[in-house]
């Protein structure tokens, strides 16, 4: 699976990749698109979500204190064994909730807690790549965008909520993608998830094609 002309990430590491993305979906109980509808949240009293500007005002800085940590930064707070998500919150929404999987990313694979007390970017590492190939599956899962027939760009950036560019590539990736068994099991407990917005979303549809 290429995702840049420079960066080639193996099979293995998609497996591992969606199956952490997919475990974070059921580990936050989401259980409709599109992920993060509301950004200032605190997830299962461990993973606080902020924007910079609000954090910065708490401690008592300029409102760009944060900023320059590009589109969004995390860390993981030793002492109380929680984590601490900032965005920018002057993004546009669609670029809020991308920066914000690439972040969940960084807390799934454990990365943020190899060097605790430190902030890790978003947006300024040499596995941006991997940050994306999260961002793929956890804004837009494959099982729950081909249960309701969500393939198209449009479709996506309606549904997922996410920019435009990122929704073209993931369009074509739907096209070429492969099921993966080791997978089986959390693909049946996500549709378990989001078996409500399943059945709406294709219902909803069904009533328009008889209409049209």
């Amino acid at each position: 699976m290429r995702l840049s002309k420079s960066v080639q990430i193996s099979e293995e590491e998609i497996r591992y990749i969606n199956f952490i993305a997919y475990d974070a979906l059921i580990d936050f109980d989401k259980k409709s698109l599109p992920v993060f509808s509301e950004f200032n949240q605190v997830i299962d009293s461990s993973i606080f979500i902020l924007p910079m500007q609000l954090a910065a005002k708490i401690g008592g800085h300029a409102e760009d204190w944060y900023t320059i940590g590009g589109d969004g930064i995390v860390m993981y707070v030793d002492s109380t064994s929680h984590y601490i998500m900032l965005y920018d919150e002057r993004l546009p929404g669609p670029d809020i909730r991308w920066t914000l999987s690439k972040l969940v990313y960084l807390i799934k694979s454990g990365a943020s807690e190899d060097r605790p007390n430190t902030f890790y970017y978003a947006d300024h590492s040499e596995d941006i790549e991997r940050y994306n190939a999260f961002a793929y599956q956890f804004t837009c899962p494959d099982v729950v965008l081909q249960e309701c027939g969500i393939n198209e760009a449009a479709d996506i950036i309606e549904y997922c909520k996410i920019p435009f560019s990122y929704a073209n590539i993931k369009s074509r990736l739907l096209k070429t993608a492969s099921k993966i068994k080791s997978l089986k099991l959390l693909e049946e407990a996500l549709k378990k998830n989001f078996r409500q917005y399943i059945e709406l979303f294709t219902s909803k549809h069904k009533r328009c094609e008889r209409m049209q």
